[in-house]
């Protein structure tokens, strides 16, 4: 039991800037997607906290900064890092190189633009409803999957401290964390969120793809852009349906 609670800390400290401590383990593979939750419902009082100033748009942003800054920008940083690595005609070394860099290109500025502008737009227009959290939920199980998946592009990538725990067993927990969130989403809304879904998943695996084809596997950074592609993609799906549908 002290294991798996120190693995849980370890997966919310990592994964959000509460100073929980704790150590990551196969545990915290479990834990990351639940962090999701946390991370959700947070942006989730920061929109209606906005909103209460008579904009949605205002609510939209807060939400945003809130989501940004709890999560330290990680995600942010990685969809940066990884359009910086992944673009341009360079050898499979050098995009890894430039992945580690601290500066940022601009490739890294449009991609960033891309997704701010994608998740304001969404949150605005369909006023942040509570079933979006169930997005953050998937768009991390995506991640933890991704890293029991696939194969890592360099060794000292963060990704190998999640690699390093396959086992058969957390694959299994985390698709069933997935398809809670899936059906309790589908209660909250319409059957039609699974569309979305759908969509934000496959936007996910195409930066998947498209990273493991040019490096050869993936980073954490890879595992980061990910999770916030696949978020983005099923904030756009469902807000088109929810104003069209």
């Amino acid at each position: 039991m002290g294991r798996v609670l120190q693995g849980a800390r370890g997966a919310i400290a990592f994964m959000t800037l509460l100073p929980l401590g704790g150590s990551l383990n196969a545990a915290s593979l479990v834990v990351i997607p639940l962090t999701g939750l946390i991370v959700g419902s947070v942006a989730f009082v920061g929109f209606w906290l906005g909103d209460r100033s008579g904009s949605t748009l205002v609510g939209a942003v807060v939400a945003l900064i809130v989501d940004a800054a709890l999560t330290r920008g990680l995600h942010y940083d990685a969809v940066a890092d990884t359009a910086d690595g992944l673009a341009g005609f360079v050898t499979r070394e050098r995009r890894l190189a430039i992945m580690d860099e601290p500066t940022v290109g601009a490739f890294a500025v449009v991609a960033l633009m891309v997704v701010v502008l994608v998740r304001v737009a969404a949150w605005s227009s369909m006023t942040f409803p509570a079933f979006v959290i169930g997005f953050f939920v998937l768009s991390r199980a995506l991640m933890a999957l991704a890293m029991m998946w696939f194969p890592l592009a360099k060794e000292s990538s963060m990704a190998q401290v999640f690699a390093s725990q396959r086992r058969r067993s957390i694959i299994w927990a985390l698709i069933a964390e997935a398809l809670i969130a899936i059906v309790v989403m589908a209660l909250l809304a319409t059957t039609l969120v699974v569309v979305a879904i759908v969509f934000g998943v496959g936007c996910g695996f195409g930066v998947l793809a498209f990273a493991v084809r040019r490096l050869g596997g993936i980073t954490g950074d890879v595992v980061g852009a990910v999770g916030l592609v696949a978020e983005s993609g099923m904030l756009l799906a469902a807000a088109v349906i929810r104003v069209h549908g």
